[in-house]
């Protein structure tokens, strides 16, 4: 039995999208808005300064000025907008928590008189529920927009679990109209199931604070069709690594001085830390978008991957992260390369001075010999390693973290906690005015900082 056509209305109807008519003044709604439990409660952002910790020159003929900042993203955003700094950044880089609901820790190998250890630190926690990160990440997004300048670009870099949320953020916060480009940053390593495909790629949003002014400087790779033989054409947004050695080749978007490899478990570049990404990776980044001059600025920079490349181009770099391992991390490998590097923390942030009992010695040529370190009682995970449980130390002018007053100047300064594996402490430091000197500073292997008070005349010799 046959149904009837359903009715149609009359050619005097059209058909025509449903509209509210809008009051006079009223404003107009983003054109696109994501709502979650508790997205409309007040944000509770703790308001407090960051002040400077303590400062390393930089190496004779190395350029790069760094600030390392110990402090939540939302809270140093704001404090950066406070001290003057909306509108100034070129370039923005995010790496935040991916929604994994795990635990990350660094791993490294730390060598003893006689043996070497593994050790894991906890790195960070990743365990926000979605209504919780986008409350964040919407703190964090907004204040990135307000210190972008008008030339400037953001990289989100996340992978599948909250990429297509956080897209709908950057589309709300900064325009639809904004998005230059979804890179897709496809790798080797990672798992396989039976139940799935496997899940080999990452997702990095670039958004233009605007995008008749952003700064951008196309990345060029070699032509490989007959037409174009010899010549150079515009890189794909699609960069794409291999993962069976330290030498791998790039297999087919980028050429092999970008991005040259996956970080393998023994690649020299490794830290120990969890999550690093490969430093060409980022260096494509500050590469494309960060003019000479520029400001780059990392909130969750982690191991520091994407600061190295912005300071090793000669920015003025901004990092700031609220893990001790981070911190660590971030810190030795800035001044392995040499850099100017201001360490600086949020007030009531973790980074702490804890007191200490060392024993020091006058050496030849002006050197300081380190003789002893006599951990407390209540570091009973140190007890009985001594100096061993140094990653790095160096000689003061000041005792930093004391609120109100100028940073501390290092003096002198061992530094062995940038790699995967840490070398044997240095037992001895050259001084050029011992007579500056006023605390020792020292930090651990779970990246504490320790000090202790001594003058030039307290040293026996």
């Amino acid at each position: 039995m046959s149904r009837p056509p359903p009715s149609r209305p009359a050619l005097s109807e059209p058909i025509i999208p449903s509209q509210v008519p809008r009051r006079q003044g009223q404003a107009t709604p983003p054109p696109v808005h994501l709502q979650w439990p508790g997205r409309d409660e007040p944000e509770q952002i703790q308001q407090t300064a960051i002040v400077p910790w303590l400062c390393w020159p930089a190496r004779p003929g190395v350029h790069g000025q760094l600030r390392l900042i110990a402090g939540r993203a939302e809270a140093v955003v704001q404090a950066l907008q406070a001290q003057g700094w909306a509108g100034r950044v070129d370039v923005i880089h995010l790496d935040p928590p991916f929604g994994t609901e795990l635990d990350f820790a660094r791993v490294r190998d730390v060598p003893l008189a006689d043996s070497t250890v593994t050790q894991q630190v906890q790195a960070y926690h990743d365990t926000m529920d979605l209504p919780q990160w986008l409350s964040w990440m919407r703190a964090v997004l907004a204040g990135c927009h307000q210190l972008l300048s008008s030339r400037g670009a953001l990289y989100l870099h996340l992978d599948f679990r909250r990429a297509a949320y956080a897209r709908l953020l950057l589309d709300e916060l900064f325009g639809s109209e904004q998005l230059l480009n979804e890179i897709i940053w496809s790798y080797g390593l990672g798992g396989s199931s039976p139940r799935r495909f496997q899940r080999k790629h990452d997702v990095i949003a670039l958004y233009a604070k605007d995008v008749k002014k952003v700064w951008f400087q196309a990345p060029r790779q070699v032509a490989t069709s007959i037409r174009m033989r010899g010549q150079s054409k515009a890189a794909t947004d699609v960069w794409q690594t291999a993962d069976t050695a330290e030498d791998a080749a790039i297999v087919g978007a980028w050429p092999d001085d970008l991005v040259e490899k996956t970080m393998t478990n023994m690649d020299k570049e490794r830290t120990g830390y969890p999550t690093q990404k490969p430093l060409a990776l980022c260096a494509r980044m500050v590469q494309a978008s960060l003019p000479a001059g520029g400001v780059a600025l990392d909130l969750m920079c982690g191991s520091g991957t994407f600061g190295v490349a912005a300071a090793g181009a000669g920015a003025e770099v901004l990092l700031a992260d609220m893990g001790a391992c981070a911190l660590d991390v971030a810190r030795a490998r800035m001044l392995v390369a040499g850099h100017a590097l201001t360490l600086e923390r949020q007030l009531g942030s973790a980074l702490q001075i804890h007191e200490i009992s060392v024993q020091l010695s006058r050496q030849p040529s002006g050197q300081v010999g380190l003789a002893a370190v006599n951990w407390p009682e209540t570091s009973t995970d140190l007890q009985g390693l001594g100096i061993d449980a140094l990653v790095a130390w160096g000689l003061a002018d000041g005792k930093p973290g004391l609120d109100g007053q100028a940073a501390p100047t290092v003096l002198a300064w061992w530094e062995g906690s940038a790699g995967r594996q840490r070398p044997l402490v240095a037992k001895s430091l050259a001084v050029a005015a011992p007579e500056d000197v006023r605390y020792w500073l020292g930090v651990d292997v779970h990246g504490a900082w320790w000090c202790a008070p001594w003058s030039a005349g307290d040293m026996p010799g």
